[in-house]
Formats: structure tokens, C-alpha cells, sequence
């Protein structure tokens, strides 16, 4: 009601404007209504020109734009750095010394240019054979690289993080493990989404692409010990304008004894709701993405950690009718849970994984946003154990 007789009172009461003002006023019209104007231009000209959705579904969106062959992704000039909002470079590994001893680990690195950019990596290690994981976190304002063309050059305090067209160098420096690792491509990039965008939603939306296969040789030192280390590694890229603090997600990098790779994300809001369920499958070379009705994903367990209280599902069922594929996907080691609440404020699960069932392999599972929210899938009864 206040707020109502405010609005009259104002209504019934007009200022006599200067012919100065009213010579401002002008122009700050002019200017609000060419803004107006050149924006309304580009979406005319995007839209026509097909680049963004207006009025469609998403999903024929995609389609439409698949079928045409747009690519959204090109290579190598996408590795370079962009000027999002969020970025990272990801990369997890299997490795295996001289002696037979087998460990994993995850390196990545994230840029977030808001009003003041800053920049964050995540290592870990995990010591199958002693079953220790080792993490390690660094935070720095700003974005300390070095500008190459169709490649990046990342030095966080004495964490590198170098390459492009895949050819890359890792090297970090921990308390408790150093990797100083050279990775090669060994399969082509996968355009991830058939087109290298996905579609967020209302929380914005993502380039992203990945090298599921690339060889590792290098050194690895724990506890003093240096070794010399082989094996197959998993690069991820993505950026765009969106939040990662709105979404959660489980993304399975499935690689397979027969030389097919799956990845499966699957990506959720802070009530649990999905947001988009998306796969996609390479085998000989091809790839081709997954519709949601031609794979399932079923949690069989559950995992609680003791130091967050957070609970997980732990052992996954990943099925493919159409391929012939049903893979039992168990943690290596279960507590290989991330917290990076002192970097990024998430915390998350990354760790390896044995794949079993129909076909055997390796791989990585990430899950994040289970802080915030208890999935529906996680209420219901556990099958199988």
C-alpha cells in the first residue's frame, strides 16, 4: 500500500527540466536505445545465421546443428586459452613403474575471470599398493600464462602445466610426490556433444572437447624413491559462461581393454534436477553421442566419508544395450574424495576405477555437488552391493 501512494504522489508531481538536462536526457536515450539496437542486430543476425537456439528445444536444436556438421570446437586453436568466465584442463592418468607398482593421479587447472580473475590447481595421487591418496591445492590472483599460439603455458608456483595439439608437459611438486610427465595423443580428439557445445540451461552453457587416450612416459618420486613411469591418460578442456557453483555432477572417462572410450556426464542443479544427461561412444575411430534412452547409469552402493559427512554412491552399473555393453565400474580406492573448499569451495570425489562385466578397462569418476544436495537415486534402496 506504501509503496503504491509513493508511485501517485511522484506520478502527480513533475520536475521543470533545464534545456541542458533535457539535452542529456536526449542523449542518454539515444545511447540506451542504440545499445538496444545493435544488440537486437547481433541475436537477428546469430539466430539467422543459426549460431544460437532462439525458440527451440534444445535438443532439436542439436540435432539441427549436428546434421549441418557445425563444429564449435576447432583444434588446435582451442587450446589456447579464452576469455569465459570459467576454464579448465584436466587431466587424469594410470600410471605404472618399472618394478610393477601402479598408482593414479588427476592434475588440473582452472581460470575464473569475474571482477577480479584468479586461478586454481588440484593435484592428487593415489598409491595403489599402499593405498594412500595424497592431494595438494594452489590459489593466485590473476592468470599466470605465457601466451603461445595453439597451445597453453601454465606455471603455478612451480606447477607446469604445458602443451597443445596434443603434445603436453606435467610437472608437479608436492610435500608428499613429484610427476614430471610427458603425455602424447595417442587417438583423435572427441568433440564432445557431436558439435562442442552443451547446453546448461538457465546456468549458461559449454565449450568442451577431450583426448581420451594419451601416452604417458616420465618420473614419479614418493617418499623419496624416483622412478620411471608409463601409461594412459585422459584429457579434458571446457570453458563457457556458466557457474559451477549452481551445478553438480557425475562424469564417468571409461577406457576400455578393446580401445573404445565412453564418457558420461551427467550434470545436475542444487535440488537435485537434472540438467543434462549426455554420453558419448568411440570405438575404430568413430564417435557418436549418446541420446539419454540409449544409457543407463545405476549406482549399486554407497560410500560416506568420515571426513565430510558427504554420501557418494561408490559402484556403478554403465549399460549400452544397443553395443552389447553392460560394465561393473568399481572405485580402486574409495576414499579418493578432494577437498578444495580452501581454492575452489567444492568439494568433490575423483578417483580411479576398474571396469569389469561385459568388457574390462580403466578409468575416472568425478563427483561434485553431492555437499549440497541428496540425489533421489541415493535415497532409494541400493540394488546389488
Amino acid at each position: 500500500m506504501s509503496s503504491s501512494r509513493g508511485r501517485r504522489r511522484s506520478s502527480g508531481k513533475r520536475m521543470k527540466l533545464t534545456g541542458k538536462a533535457k539535452r542529456q536526457r536526449l542523449i542518454r536515450r539515444s545511447i540506451v536505445a542504440g545499445i538496444v539496437a545493435v544488440i537486437a542486430g547481433i541475436a537477428i543476425y546469430l539466430w539467422a545465421s543459426g549460431k544460437v537456439p532462439v525458440g527451440e528445444a534444445a535438443d532439436d536444436w542439436y540435432e539441427v546443428r549436428s546434421g549441418r556438421g557445425e563444429q564449435f570446437v576447432q583444434l588446435p586453436q582451442d587450446d589456447e586459452p579464452h576469455d569465459n568466465f570459467m576454464e579448465w584442463w584436466y587431466y587424469n592418468g594410470h600410471l605404472e613403474t618399472n618394478s610393477g607398482v601402479r598408482y593414479n593421479f588427476h592434475f588440473a587447472f582452472f581460470v575464473v575471470q569475474a571482477a577480479v580473475t584468479h586461478s586454481v590447481a588440484h593435484a592428487s595421487l593415489v598409491d595403489q599398493q599402499s593405498g594412500r591418496h595424497y592431494t595438494d591445492q594452489k590459489l593466485t590472483p590473476g592468470k599466470p600464462s605465457r601466451k603461445i599460439t595453439n597451445g597453453f603455458d601454465f606455471d603455478l608456483s612451480g606447477w607446469q602445466m604445458v602443451g597443445g595439439d596434443g603434445e603436453d608437459r606435467l610437472r608437479v611438486s608436492t610435500s608428499d610426490f613429484r610427476l614430471n610427465l610427458l603425455i602424447k595423443e595417442d587417438s583423435p580428439p572427441v568433440i564432445q556433444g557431436g558439435s562442442g557445445l552443451l547446453d546448461f540451461g538457465l546456468v549458461g552453457s559449454s565449450f568442451y572437447y577431450s583426448r581420451p587416450r594419451m601416452h604417458i612416459q616420465g618420473e614419479l618420486e614418493v617418499a623419496g624413491a624416483i622412478e620411471n613411469v608409463t601409461g594412459l591418460a585422459w584429457f579434458d578442456h571446457q570453458w563457457g559462461d556458466f557457474d559451477v557453483i549452481d551445478l553438480g555432477w557425475d562424469w564417468f572417462a571409461l577406457q576400455l581393454d578393446d580401445g573404445s572410450d565412453i564418457m558420461v556426464y551427467l550434470l545436475f542443479d542444487g535440488s537435485g534436477r537434472p540438467v543434462l544427461r549426455t554420453a558419448t561412444l568411440t570405438q575404430n575411430g568413430k564417435t557418436e553421442v549418446l541420446a539419454e534412452a540409449e544409457f543407463q547409469v545405476e549406482a549399486v552402493a554407497r560410500w560416506v566419508s568420515d571426513k565430510t559427512g558427504i554420501d557418494y554412491p561408490m559402484g556403478w552399473r554403465v549399460r549400452v544395450p544397443a553395443r552389447n555393453m553392460e560394465l561393473a565400474v568399481k572405485p580402486v580406492i574409495t576414499a579418493s574424495e578432494f577437498d578444495g573448499r580452501s581454492t575452489t569451495g567444492k568439494v568433490y570425489w575423483e578417483g580411479a576405477v576398474e571396469i569389469g562385466g561385459t568388457h574390462g578397462g580403466k578409468g575416472f569418476v568425478e563427483m561434485s555437488g553431492y555437499d549440497k544436495v541428496q540425489k533421489e537415486t541415493l535415497k532409494r534402496p541400493v540394488k546389488g552391493g
